[in-house]
């Protein structure tokens, strides 16, 4: 179809647009097409890219059980050895990522969120303060610790709510660890 010159182009001209559908000129292959022997990318639209990193991540993190479970014997359903459920748990993260990841290509979702990384630094340096102070000062320090460094992760509690979360946790892990399990866990320095 022939190009219009871009004075035609105008609302208020007087020429009539050309008829949509379909028009009896030929049509041109672009380059690279099948008519001049070339190979198109097949390209496949990720219509959840969000979907698509959490379904690659789920089957990695199953490929890596089934990877470090290679070894451990299996058994039979009569007769479960020690590699029988790390290995199913490992084949059933890599199908439920395969079917998340290739739901992405399905359905619309959400894109990938902006990398945040005062969270990943805060939530590591809390986890890292707790594991090293947990041994020397005791666990209701150290959970207070861990609690008043990932405050920082996020957006801030006020004092007063923070105190009340702390004690609770450091409350809720005495309870559950020290009384309820019994593990040998300094309570207090």
């Amino acid at each position: 179809m022939p190009s219009l010159p871009l004075s035609d182009l105008h609302p208020s001209s007087s020429v009539a647009a050309p008829p949509r559908g379909p028009s009896a000129a030929p049509r041109t292959v672009p380059q690279g097409g099948a008519a001049s022997g070339g190979r198109t990318p097949l390209r496949v639209p990720v219509r959840a890219p969000q979907d698509l990193a959490a379904g690659l991540l789920i089957a990695a993190f199953g490929l890596g059980a089934l990877w470090l479970g290679r070894d451990w014997p299996t058994g039979t359903l009569a007769y479960v050895q020690s590699g029988f459920f790390p290995r199913m748990i490992g084949l059933l993260m890599v199908l439920a990522g395969a079917v998340v990841a290739g739901r992405s290509l399905l359905l619309h979702g959400a894109a990938l969120p902006s990398w945040g990384w005062r969270p990943l630094v805060g939530v590591t340096a809390a986890v890292l303060a707790f594991a090293g102070t947990v041994e020397t000062l005791g666990l209701v320090p150290a959970v207070l610790i861990l609690v008043g460094v990932g405050n920082l992760a996020g957006q801030p509690l006020r004092p007063v709510p923070l105190a009340l979360l702390g004690g609770a946790l450091a409350a809720g892990c005495v309870a559950l660890f020290v009384w309820g399990l019994g593990l040998p866990l300094r309570v207090w320095p």
